[in-house]
């Protein structure tokens, strides 16, 4: 798995991006946005032949669906590379601007870079606008797997925003367990392979 942030959005291959080796196998991904509710109208309360649906509102295209993984927190410079790429440090003030990796490298959000959600009634791709804090950033998440006879498959979850009350840390006699809990907000897209850019460490 991957995250990607949006440094030179969209020209291709100039994101920075971490990797995140899989430890429990539980990535969770949505498919896709919802849809809009079908709301049924009848001929004066009776069904018949002019009974119809109308459109209701397209609040359930642009609300987030959450997606969800774990990883086993690993000893080294790279224990808080997570926590730093996923704007953790930055939401909660630990650091005065979003950066991460060694050098310090100045990251960019994804949010409203990607191709957008399918309006209701067109299914025009509209791209969500920017949110209004500052300190709420987003990456891409994107997972890649192998199957059995060595294709791939994937999915690219853009704009995905991690809120800090939602991520946890998890102790066991093993080793400390990090749980994410995503919200993406940008469109869901398959994927074969991963994206070119720059890998921090």
């Amino acid at each position: 798995m991957r995250f990607y942030d949006g440094t030179g959005l969209p020209t291709p291959g100039t994101q920075n991006y971490i990797k995140l080796r899989f430890s429990e196998m539980n990535l969770t991904v949505p498919e896709g946005a919802n849809r809009p509710e079908e709301i049924l109208r009848l001929n004066r309360g009776q069904l018949d032949a002019n009974a119809h649906y109308v459109q209701g509102l397209d609040d359930p295209i642009v609300e987030p669906v959450q997606m969800t993984t774990s990883f086993r927190l690993e000893s080294g410079a790279q224990k808080e590379l997570v926590h730093e790429f996923l704007g953790l440090r930055f939401a909660s003030g630990q650091d005065a601007t979003w950066n991460a990796g060694t050098g310090s490298v100045a990251l960019v959000t994804t949010k409203g870079k990607s191709v957008g959600r399918p309006a209701g009634l067109t299914g025009t791709l509209v791209v969500l606008p920017l949110f209004t804090d500052p300190k709420k950033v987003c990456v891409d998440a994107v997972g890649l797997w192998d199957d059995l006879t060595g294709n791939k498959i994937g999915r690219s979850l853009t704009e995905t925003y991690f809120r800090p009350g939602e991520q946890s840390l998890n102790e066991a006699p093993d080793g400390v367990m990090v749980s994410l809990n995503g919200q993406v907000y940008g469109s869901i897209a398959s994927i074969t392979a991963f994206a070119a850019g720059t890998e921090l460490t």
